[in-house]
């Protein structure tokens, strides 16, 4: 993969599509003018004094809900070499995360993701030190992380023939290791302490009219 946005396009929103609406790479200073310019907004979500950022970069919510869905929002990094280095640095991605809370989403993850390239020594210690810093620290901010090799493809079997015995059980065994993925990134996730301010409450009503979520 060439960066975070293709592993974001060719690999997580296609596995998450399949139990959720999802949408990348927000642009939610975009999102407030356009719904500010349209006259969609409240006087209160007009005024609202936020930076708009960081973008995010996977929003996903359950395709079935009723009333209030669960909104889920995460961080993406990629790691890979460059000029014989990993590439980006691992403190990256952590303050965004933890800006995302303010957005007023359920829960916000920091999602790694390590090429092949990168020597296994250096995945453990990423690895490590990410969680061990947000489990120490006590920080609301979901962590997980993968090699690329790990994360389960998208795959359909053949309708225009009849599947081999060896095809149907890779199919079997792919959908659940997309079980699984899905299970990782919705179950059991610390939720977001800032959901109930008034202001990321504000945020998180601009977000869902912009999606027609269900109030």
């Amino acid at each position: 993969m060439k960066d975070e946005d293709e592993t974001i396009r060719k690999l997580l929103v296609p596995l998450l599509k399949e139990r959720f609406f999802v949408k990348a790479f927000v642009r939610v200073d975009k999102v407030h003018q356009r719904l500010k310019t349209e006259g969609f907004l409240s006087p209160e979500e007009r005024a609202i004094k936020h930076p708009f950022h960081p973008d995010i970069d996977v929003l996903y919510w359950p395709k079935e809900y009723t009333q209030e869905p669960e909104i889920f929002a995460a961080e993406v990094k990629y790691f890979r070499l460059k000029d014989g280095n990993v590439y980006p640095t691992i403190y990256e991605g952590l303050g965004e995360a933890m800006m995302l809370l303010t957005f007023g989403f359920n829960h916000v993850s920091l999602w790694h993701l390590f090429d092949p390239e990168v020597d296994s020594e250096t995945v453990s210690r990423y690895r490590d030190l990410t969680q061990n810093l947000i489990n120490d620290t006590r920080s609301p901010v979901n962590y997980q992380s993968w090699l690329l090799s790990e994360l389960p493809k998208t795959t359909m079997v053949s309708q225009e023939r009849q599947p081999t015995a060896s095809e149907r059980i890779a199919h079997l065994m792919n959908l659940l290791n997309q079980g699984t993925f899905i299970s990782s990134v919705t179950i059991g996730l610390k939720d977001n302490p800032l959901v109930n301010r008034w202001d990321t409450r504000i945020m998180r009503a601009i977000i869902k009219k912009n999606y027609r979520m269900v109030k």
